[in-house]
């Protein structure tokens, strides 16, 4: 091989090792730690990290734990980021979806980070709503109107999570441990039997719980050849139809969607069914059929006796 096509290949060959390394270095870091802090901040630490391993700090039975490095450089531990902690932002918003408590809060090792409650709806699109509520992991509920919300109303870091606190509230609303937000809307874009609602107000209750998609699983033991079985299935929470309609005893159900779809149901059809919100869709849920049978982005039922 001429000179010349070493020198050519030479670029070539540090290009390919530094997407290598890139490469590597996301298969073997966490994404949330990749994706939250400075590069400038992971390389250091690993540079000292690296440092420490090469020289030999300590004695052999000590190398390599996470512990004596971080103790004995003073690098940076992270330990009490929450990157798999979530909160459900669900009911009358453009996108319902679980979002990484790191993300409302990203720093919580500063004592007064704090997130104002109505800039974290507004990054979500939530501009104008009629009420806000909070429910916690040991079933604290609040609910507050949108004009009795002030600028110091905050999402603040919990040992759980997330707290929420406005001064100007009464101290028994600053619930801890929140697990859920539902944002009730102006707009009521959903008619039951003529009256109109929206899911955000349904989602407040009574709601009901129903198990859908029950399957058998099983699966032989590599080792000893024994079929071992579990049954697995899915949650959804949702408004029962029969608490909704007008009609409760009724003999068929009209289904109509935004595309102008309708579906007529008989009462066994749509015995036990629930309107829910369903990837980011309301949806008429079925318990006793499959998926497909679901009416999709539903905005009216009525009830026929």
């Amino acid at each position: 091989m001429s000179k010349r096509t070493l020198l050519a290949l030479i670029p070539l060959g540090l290009l390919l090792l530094i997407v290598l390394a890139a490469a590597g270095v996301l298969l073997l870091s966490p994404l949330g730690v990749v994706t939250r802090y400075p590069w400038t901040m992971l390389t250091t630490e690993a540079t000292t990290m690296e440092n420490c391993t090469a020289a030999g700090c300590h004695e052999p039975a000590e190398q390599h734990t996470c512990v004596t490095c971080h103790d004995h450089h003073g690098t940076a531990q992270l330990t009490e980021v929450p990157f798999a902690g979530l909160l459900l932002l669900t009911g009358d918003v453009p996108k319902p979806s679980y979002i990484p408590i790191n993300d409302i809060l990203p720093v919580l090792e500063i004592t007064r980070t704090v997130m104002p409650l109505l800039d974290f709806l507004a990054q979500q699109g939530v501009d104008d709503f009629e009420s806000v509520t909070f429910s916690s992991t040991d079933g604290g509920l609040v609910t507050v109107a949108r004009e009795e919300l002030s600028p110091q109303a905050f999402l603040m870091p919990y040992a759980d999570g997330v707290r929420f606190a406005d001064e100007n509230l009464h101290v028994s609303t600053w619930l801890k441990g929140i697990d859920r937000i539902v944002v009730v809307g102006r707009e009521r874009p959903l008619r039951i039997d003529g009256q109109a609602t929206s899911i955000g107000r349904l989602l407040l209750g009574p709601t009901r719980w129903a198990t859908v998609e029950q399957a058998q699983v099983m699966l032989k033991g590599a080792e000893d050849g024994v079929v071992r079985r579990a049954q697995t299935a899915s949650r959804i929470e949702g408004a029962a139809v029969g608490d909704l309609v007008a009609n409760p005893a009724f003999r068929t159900l009209t289904v109509r969607d935004a595309a102008g779809g309708e579906r007529t149901l008989t009462a066994e059809e749509a015995e036990g069914a629930l309107v829910a919100l369903v990837y980011r869709r309301v949806m008429l849920v079925l318990p006793g059929q499959g998926r497909a049978q679901w009416v999709e982005d539903v905005v009216e039922v009525v009830s026929q006796p």
